[in-house]
C-alpha cells in the first residue's frame, strides 16, 4: 500500500461547486484522451499534482517545462448539475499507477475532492473489445448512491458487471460518501488508444454541463494524431521502466564481483 500518496496544491483558488472529470489510462486510453482534450480545448490551468514514492520516476515535458505525471487542472466555466458552479476540474494521469496504489489513490483523491468542495466526480473508463468499434461506441454508466439519481435524470444506460482497477478503487472508496461519483464506461479497442470512444464519452456527459459547449468534431478529426501522441507517451514510460528493471537485475559491474 502507498501510504505517502498526497495531492500538492499549486494554486489557492476555490474549487467549491465544481465538477471533476477524471481520466486515467485504462482500456483504449479513453479517459486519458478525453481528459487531455478537455484540458487543451478549454485552456485549463494547473492547480495541483499527486505524488508518491510508489510512482515510476517520470515527468511530463511541455515546451521544456516539466510537470508531474498525475495533474489537476481547473477552468472558470459555468457547470454542474444545478448550473451553480463556475469551474470544471480535470484530473489526468500520464502513467499507469502501480496496482497496489489504486485503493489508496481513490481514497486520497476523494478526500481532496471533499476538502475542495467539488460537487460531482465523473470518472471515464474503457470497456475492452477485441475488434475495432464500428460507428459510435456504446456508453454505459454506474454510480454510488449519492450519484444514482443522475443515471435516470441524464438518461445514462445503467451498467452491470464488475469494475476493477482505478475506477473500481474510486467507486469502492465512494460507496459510503456523500459526494456523487459517476463512472462512464465506453467500448474501446483493448490494444490501442480510441479517440472516437473518448469523443462519444464527452458527448454523453455534455448534458451535465449544459452551459458549456463541448465541440467534439475536432477530436474526431484529429483522432489518429491524438491516439499516436498518447501511445508514444506510454511507450516511453514502459521503455524507461524496462531499462530500470534491467539495470537492477544486472547489478554492479565486473569490478565489484
Amino acid at each position: 500500500m502507498a501510504t505517502d500518496l498526497k495531492i500538492v496544491d499549486t494554486r489557492g483558488e476555490s474549487l467549491r461547486g465544481a465538477m471533476m472529470v477524471v481520466g486515467f489510462p485504462t482500456h483504449g486510453l479513453v479517459g486519458s484522451v478525453a481528459a487531455s482534450y478537455l484540458v487543451h480545448t478549454l485552456d485549463m490551468a494547473p492547480v495541483a499534482y499527486m505524488t508518491s514514492e510508489a510512482f515510476p520516476p517520470t515527468v511530463i515535458m511541455e515546451e521544456g517545462v516539466v510537470s508531474a505525471p498525475i495533474r489537476f487542472y481547473a477552468s472558470k466555466l459555468v457547470c454542474g448539475i444545478d448550473k451553480s458552479c463556475e469551474q470544471i476540474v480535470v484530473a489526468i494521469s500520464d502513467i499507469q499507477p502501480p496496482p497496489e496504489t489504486l485503493g489508496a489513490l481513490g481514497r486520497v483523491l476523494l478526500d481532496w475532492v471533499e476538502e475542495k468542495g467539488i460537487q460531482l466526480v465523473v470518472a471515464i473508463e474503457g470497456q475492452p473489445l477485441e475488434e475495432e468499434v464500428r460507428g459510435d461506441a456504446r456508453v454505459v454508466a454506474m454510480a454510488n448512491r449519492a450519484a444514482a439519481p443522475l443515471l435516470s435524470k441524464y438518461h445514462f444506460e445503467p451498467a452491470n458487471g464488475v469494475v476493477t482497477g482505478f475506477s473500481g478503487g474510486l467507486l469502492l472508496s465512494a460507496i459510503h460518501r456523500g459526494i456523487p461519483v459517476l463512472c462512464v464506461v465506453a467500448q474501446a479497442h483493448k490494444d490501442y488508444p480510441d479517440a472516437r470512444a473518448a469523443a462519444k464519452v464527452i458527448e454523453t456527459i455534455n448534458p451535465i454541463v449544459p452551459l458549456l459547449v463541448l465541440d467534439t468534431h475536432p477530436l474526431r478529426e484529429k483522432a489518429r494524431e491524438i491516439e499516436s501522441q498518447v501511445r508514444r507517451n506510454l511507450a516511453r514510460q514502459q521503455e524507461s521502466m524496462a531499462a530500470m528493471r534491467q539495470a537492477e537485475t544486472t547489478g554492479p559491474g565486473e569490478m565489484y564481483r
